[in-house]
Formats: C-alpha cells, sequence, structure tokens
C-alpha cells in the first residue's frame, strides 16, 4: 500500500442571515455583514505539503468563492477527492455536522476529517454528531494531516493528536503536541490555494493586493480568554527571520503584493525582531510593502516601536 491519493482542503459553504462566517485564521469567530476572507494560511501549509509529498490537492474554499450547496458539490463530484479535510469552529460546527452526514450520502467512500478548536476542546464530540472518520485535534494540523495521508496511503504509524472509530469505538493516537519544525516546512504554494481569493475583501488591508503570513505559532503572551488559539499552540515556535523575509521578497516580487499581514498571535519580539526589521530595512522590502502583525503592549520600548516604524 503506497498510493498518491487525492485530497480536498475544503469549506463547504453556509448560507445565513447573520452574513458571512469568518472561520479562517480567526481565533475569535464573527459574521460579517460584507463578505470578508481572511487567507487561512494553517490550512494553506497543508495543502502545500500534501501536494510537495506528492498528492493531488484541491483546494475549495466554498464561502470565499461563494459557492451555491450545488456548485460546491457539482466541484467535489468532478475532482472525485479520496479525503477532505475541514477546519470548523463552534458556531457553525451543527451546520458542519449536517454537511458531512449530506457527504457521506452523496459519496459514500469520501474519508472525512475535521480540524480546528471546537474538536480540539471536543474531539469525540463530532463522532456522536457526524459520520467524521478523523478528528485532527491541535493547531499543527497542517503537519498531523500529512502524517494522516501518510497513514490511509502506506501505511505510517499515526502521531499523537488523531480520533477515530475502531469497531464503534472512539480511539485516539494520544495527546498532540506542537513540536512540528517549522524550518521544516516549505513557503506556501500560493497558486495552489488561491490567494487572489483572500486579496481584496478584508479589512485588515489598507494597500491591495494583500496576504499572509506566519512568522511563528502562535503567542508568546498565550493568556487571552478571548482567543480561542492559546489551547491549539500550547508552546510557541519562530520561523527563521531571513526566511520570512526571503519569503516576503517573493510576495513582493513574483505577485506584486502591496501589504502583508503576519498572523502570527503575538508578532516575535527580542533579537528576532531586530533582526527582521533590519533585513527588511536592508534590502529595501520597507519601501515596497506595508507590514502589518499583532503585538501585545507592556514589552517593547520606544526604541522597537521606532524601528518597527521605519
Amino acid at each position: 500500500m503506497n498510493k498518491s491519493m487525492k485530497i480536498a482542503i475544503a469549506y463547504p459553504p453556509i448560507k445565513s442571515d447573520k452574513g458571512v462566517p469568518l472561520l479562517s485564521q480567526n481565533r475569535q469567530f464573527q459574521w460579517f455583514n460584507q463578505p470578508t476572507f481572511i487567507y487561512p494560511v494553517v490550512p494553506a501549509y497543508a495543502a502545500t505539503m500534501l501536494k510537495a509529498a506528492g498528492h493531488d490537492v484541491l483546494w475549495l474554499d466554498g464561502i470565499a468563492e461563494q459557492l451555491t450547496q450545488e456548485q460546491f458539490i457539482a466541484e467535489l463530484s468532478a475532482a472525485k477527492p479520496d479525503l477532505m479535510i475541514i477546519e470548523a469552529k463552534t458556531p457553525i460546527i451543527k451546520a458542519y455536522w449536517r454537511w458531512i452526514a449530506e457527504l457521506k450520502k452523496i459519496f459514500p467512500r469520501l474519508t472525512i476529517a475535521l480540524c480546528g478548536d471546537h474538536v480540539t476542546a471536543l474531539p469525540i464530540e463530532s463522532f456522536d454528531k457526524c459520520p467524521v472518520d478523523y478528528v485532527l485535534t491541535g493547531g499543527d494540523y497542517d503537519f498531523i494531516a500529512v502524517n494522516l495521508v501518510a497513514h490511509l496511503s502506506k501505511g505510517s504509524k499515526l502521531e499523537p493528536g488523531v480520533f477515530y472509530k475502531r469497531d464503534g469505538q472512539v480511539e485516539n493516537s494520544g495527546e498532540f503536541a506542537c513540536k512540528h519544525d517549522l524550518a521544516t516546512q516549505p513557503w506556501i504554494d500560493r497558486e495552489l490555494t488561491k490567494w487572489r481569493l483572500y486579496s481584496e475583501k478584508n479589512g485588515n488591508f489598507k494597500k491591495t493586493p494583500g496576504t499572509y503570513v506566519m512568522s511563528g505559532r502562535d503567542c508568546w503572551h498565550g493568556k487571552c480568554t478571548f482567543c480561542s488559539w492559546t489551547t491549539l499552540y500550547p508552546n510557541y515556535r519562530v520561523r527563521n527571520p531571513e526566511d520570512v523575509v526571503n519569503e516576503i521578497g517573493m510576495l513582493i516580487d513574483k505577485y506584486g503584493i502591496k501589504e502583508i499581514m503576519d498572523d502570527t498571535g503575538s508578532f516575535p519580539v527580542g533579537n528576532w525582531l531586530n533582526s527582521f526589521c533590519n533585513l527588511m530595512i536592508e534590502r529595501g522590502y520597507n519601501k515596497k510593502v506595508n507590514i502589518d502583525c499583532n503585538m501585545r503592549f507592556g514589552t517593547l520600548k520606544e526604541i522597537d516601536y521606532a524601528l518597527m516604524k521605519k
């Protein structure tokens, strides 16, 4: 058993009078009256890594593409994926349970995995509510997705964090641990993940086209009670600052990006921040692109803010 698989990274569309559900890359769920689409960085890494591993990947964001239920099902019918991975959050989990039940009727051979903060908190619940096959817990569900596909395609051992049913009982491969090395990840394949869907309709951007990167996972503070990601990432990890700047240079040169939101929960500080800012200035990228980030007060000094401004 060692075969290539077809995998769909998908957000089934949700129709609601409340507006557009902000699911992707969102630490606190919101409904938006106007279409707002945030680039799903972690699922985009999953898609990129799965493609690099030799699998056929379909990016199907029914929300950002504003598909109807019928259009979404038609796309799946044409693509015929073996596995679908869906990120879910608490306010829409019931809608996605209904989606999974419907998809299993239409595509009985389709394997479906759920990931995200809701199923991390309540991993067994979804097995009682819908015919889901796997639940991926923790924030590194991009790495775990690659491991799951290796398990399905060639029998590799499941790493900790995966829930599944065996003989009618829910079992798991152990408690997740976010210890994956971010340096092993390739840069996101922007074409595969349809970055243009998320480049304009986003209130964070003053200039467009814009896009997202993540320098770390996820927050060195990690204690805010409004944030649903504090449990997804129990330890803080960062990429090499030069690698981040190199990626930014590629985004400027290849795609003409005017603004970049770094969606790390709290942007790295200390020597990391100093290196990042100085590299941006040395290469002249500070004159070509706006950089946005999340930050917590009480850590930076005036000299740090001055450097960030420059």
